[in-house]
């Protein structure tokens, strides 16, 4: 037995991959541009390898983390990587990508670029399962798989992970020092191991495969996944999977959004003894979950079951005096409990408005919420615009949410605006206030195109927290933004690097309209960035990528 959470990424992707060949090879040196300014180590690689190879005589991609190197974080070096692959498995069509996720999400010493790079992974996710191709995700290292990449496993067709795994949006230290330690104890390691470990993600269905931490046990997952698609013809995204998805979470809140222990959620699922399921082996646990695990009850996909979201009505008049300068004609937008929709004539073309207000955090039931609105447009309304209005403080910061599957939640409206844009649907969004984090992430990065007010504040996190962690004073931080963006919030620094579009001052109907006019619904980030010089380096490494010869 070769255990997986103990490898390296290097020799986790030659056990699981057959005759596995290295793109961009460590010789080449593409390393970060930013991490030197901070005085940080550099990896020859950064953080993440990428390549080709066979499993059971298919070609395949595969890519994987290094959780050795800065958690396996994602910067604008690493990002481009996995697109590169990614837009190469389009055009080569093999019979599978493979990702070998480890990653504590955003790299925060270049956070602006590595929180833009996370969503275009997420964009080249769908684009390979809108190819034909299915993306399989295996996670078992010591890190897991959380942050935005939390978001982009639960993108792909299939999530494989060992009992050790963990798979989760925030990370407990996180939760605990935002809401305290009554709310998550990030020291109880086996409520960590409950709330974000394999087998709970397995009973709750966001892993499809549970295996023990064994690399050749990886390699026959992945090989069982991709023979599961051979039966298949559908691997992209559609409308009733989708909205049987919705339906499945909302069910899940119902049932067991007022547990706080995942082991009473499992009792609820029909498992008879909870208490002993994290002794069990993976062997042991698969055979007791097949037989007393009780499926959950899922409505027909014609109909959407609806979700409620806490919290009372307050007067906000922010978001309505900027909805009366989008649309001077009138608009029958409403806010209930921090949540925005409705719809507005711009010119002779109906527009949908689904959005947030009031810097809500985005939990569960607010992602459910914009989701259900993109649903119920792409059904009702065929190939209407949709003008996403982006308020946000970032994801809420919750052990229930956590336990929930918050990760899960924010994939599924990535994959409802993704939805909406293969059909037909154009996607502009405006961050017309606050767009932080992970929050952000599904909320207004997934659109066609993005856009902000000059007022409106844009980041990750705040300068003083990133001084903490990167050791560089705020004085120093603010310096280095003169001439790299990555080192400070702000919608121009996000302009600068392709995140958002462009800043609309003034006439804000006639930009809105614009935008629309003007809507592409191919990523044009990485190479928006590098034109405005924000983001030179995600070009050339896509670039290198799609033009290496691997042919032999």
């Amino acid at each position: 037995m070769n255990s997986y959470i103990e490898a390296t990424a290097r020799q986790r992707i030659h056990a699981v991959i057959d005759n596995f060949t290295e793109m961009l090879v460590p010789a080449k040196q593409w390393t970060s541009p930013h991490l030197p300014q901070l005085n940080a180590a550099v990896s020859f690689d950064d953080g993440v390898v990428i390549g080709y190879g066979t499993l059971a005589g298919r070609r395949v991609f595969a890519a994987a983390q290094e959780g050795g190197f800065m958690g396996g974080a994602v910067g604008e070096v690493h990002g481009a990587k996995l697109v590169g692959l990614m837009r190469r498995a389009v055009v080569e069509k093999p019979a599978a990508v493979i990702l070998l996720a480890e990653s504590g999400g955003v790299r925060l010493h270049e956070a602006n670029a590595g929180l833009i790079a996370v969503s275009e992974v997420m964009r080249a996710v769908f684009a390979v399962r809108a190819a034909g191709v299915p993306v399989i995700v295996l996670i078992g290292g010591s890190n897991g798989c959380f942050g935005g990449m939390g978001i982009v496993a639960r993108c792909a067709n299939i999530v494989v992970m060992s009992e050790e795994a963990r798979l989760a949006m925030s990370g407990p230290e996180v939760i605990e020092t935002a809401n305290g330690v009554e709310e998550f104890d990030s020291k109880d390691r086996a409520l960590v191991w409950r709330t974000t470990g394999g087998k709970h993600r397995y009973l709750m269905g966001d892993c499809q495969m549970l295996v023990a931490d064994d690399t050749a046990e990886f390699k026959a997952a992945a090989r069982r996944a991709i023979d599961s698609f051979l039966e298949k013809t559908v691997v992209a995204l559609d409308l009733p999977t989708l909205m049987q998805e919705q339906n499945m979470l909302v069910q899940r809140i119902a049932q067991c959004g007022d547990y706080r222990e995942p082991m009473d959620i499992w009792k609820m699922l029909g498992i008879s003894e909870p208490e002993k399921i994290p002794m069990l082996d993976a062997d042991a646990f698969l055979q007791l979950a097949k037989l007393q695990l009780k499926s959950s009850l899922i409505q027909e996909a014609s109909t959407m079951s609806e979700v409620s979201v806490d919290g009372g009505d307050a007067k906000d008049e922010y978001w309505r005096t900027i909805a009366d300068q989008l649309f001077p004609h009138g608009h029958n937008i409403t806010e209930h409990q921090e949540f925005l929709s409705g719809s507005a004539q711009l010119g002779d073309t109906t527009i949908c408005i689904i959005g947030t207000s009031r810097h809500t955090p985005i939990g569960v039931e607010i992602a459910l919420k914009q989701a259900q609105a993109v649903l119920q447009t792409i059904r009702d309304f065929p190939q209407r615009p949709i003008l996403l209005m982006v308020d946000t403080q970032g994801q809420r910061l919750r052990h229930r949410d956590e336990m929930l599957g918050i990760n899960s939640y924010m994939a599924h409206l990535g994959k409802c605006i993704e939805l909406a844009r293969q059909s037909g649907h154009k996607v502009i969004a405006l961050v017309y206030d606050q767009a932080l984090s992970g929050g952000f992430i599904t909320s207004g990065m997934m659109a066609d195109a993005c856009y902000a007010l000059p007022q409106a504040t844009i980041r990750v996190m705040g300068l003083p927290a990133m001084a903490r962690i990167t050791k560089v004073s705020e004085e120093k931080l603010n310096e280095l933004a003169i001439d790299n963006p990555v080192f400070a919030p702000g919608p121009r620094n996000y302009e600068r690097m392709g995140g958002i579009q462009a800043i609309w001052e003034h006439d804000l109907a006639a930009q809105l309209a614009a935008a629309f006019a003007n809507a592409d619904a191919s990523d044009q980030r990485i190479a928006t960035g590098a034109t405005r010089g924000g983001r030179w380096m995600a070009q050339k490494v896509v670039d290198a990528v799609l033009s290496e010869d691997i042919s032999s």
